[in-house]
């Protein structure tokens, strides 16, 4: 299989026509070698089959044009050999190149899974020795402050202790939720409720800037999932997209259900119905060089204390426990994409 895009120094059009004109002319089997080289080519370079139809049209009409005393139907009888050798060339092309693209998106996806699990083991395994350490600090200051007389400078600091304390035990608890490997309890959620619920939250604190726009196709559409685990996604790639806007920007949430075959699946869904959840922004848009890193624990882009880097990885992992996949598209500068596809629950009446 070419890795890269032939080069064509005349329109495959007009290649098409000669290698018709030859075939007339002479026969033999050069000619259809090269029609069927053309309909690899034209498979390598991203030509819709449609245009093999336009191609194979213009074609006989040049030659009908040479050749006055030839009817169409004798030339189109005459010239079928060329003409299925281009299209059974195109064809078995196309097909090599899906399964190829298909097989290597699957090993993407599960070096990307083995690599995540890995990773989450390792996170859950120090964060549980680093739970015991701060429970150590928050006894020893909290007995600390019971010895202290209010208002003097030293209770307030060991105040600021507890504070700090409580949030790395935050930060802790967010490494647990990426690592933990224990099944949650999955109850039927309609997302857009939990959409409408988080938002109302998170609107009082989101800068005025920026605007939420809210598309819901499927309101009724249900998904098995743990309810705060579902709003800690939606609040996570919120806050995400916030930090991506500078000034003012546009946030904008769709829902809607798409219906997957045996021959449109993407890797690691069953077929069936599935609840398309969708966030975009029109903040930054993320590197090409980065994107394949960023649901990475501790992977983040920001500076020295304004973000720990856990927020993608923890939707990575409620992500996969509601059993569907996240993808990503953006540009630089042009924003970015957050698509969720996961199994729709439908509920059955007894």
């Amino acid at each position: 299989m070419r890795e890269t895009a032939p080069v064509f120094h005349e329109p495959p059009g007009d290649i098409y026509a000669r290698l018709l004109r030859d075939y007339w002319r002479q026969g033999g089997e050069e000619p259809l070698i090269q029609a069927a080289d053309l309909g690899k080519a034209l498979v390598y370079a991203g030509r819709p089959p449609e245009e093999i139809g336009e191609f194979q049209q213009q074609a006989l009409l040049a030659l009908a044009r040479e050749l006055p005393a030839v009817t169409m139907d004798e030339a189109a009888a005459r010239l079928t050999p060329p003409l299925i050798e281009v299209l059974i060339a195109y064809g078995l092309a196309f097909r090599e190149q899906m399964k190829q693209r298909y097989e290597s998106l699957i090993e993407q996806r599960l070096q990307q899974t083995h690599q995540m699990e890995a990773l989450g083991t390792l996170a859950a395994g120090i964060a549980h020795d680093f739970n015991t350490i701060l429970g150590v600090i928050l006894g020893y200051t909290e007995m600390t402050l019971d010895e202290i007389p209010p208002g003097s400078a030293a209770q307030e600091n060991l105040q600021q202790v507890v504070a700090a304390t409580l949030r790395a035990r935050n930060l802790v608890a967010r490494i647990l939720a990426f690592g933990r490997r224990e099944e949650v309890n999955k109850v039927p959620v309609r997302l857009a409720d939990s959409l409408t619920e988080c938002l109302a939250m998170l609107r009082v604190t989101l800068p005025p800037s920026i605007s939420l726009r809210i598309c819901i196709d499927e309101p009724e559409a249900l998904v098995l999932a743990d309810p705060g685990e579902l709003q800690q996604l939606i609040m996570d790639l919120t806050i995400n997209a916030v930090h991506a806007i500078t000034g003012c920007g546009l946030i904008t949430y769709s829902l809607n259900i798409v219906t997957f075959n045996a021959h449109r699946l993407p890797p690691e869904l069953s077929p069936g119905e599935h609840v398309r959840f969708r966030i975009r922004d029109t903040g930054c848009g993320i590197p090409r060089q980065i994107i394949d890193r960023i649901f990475e624990p501790f992977f983040t882009t920001k500076a020295v204390g304004q973000g720990s880097g856990l927020g993608l990885s923890v939707v990575y992992g409620i992500v996969k426990r509601l059993g569907g996949v996240i993808n990503v598209y953006s540009e630089p500068g042009q924003g970015a994409e957050f698509e969720i596809l996961c199994p729709r629950h439908i509920e059955t009446r007894p």
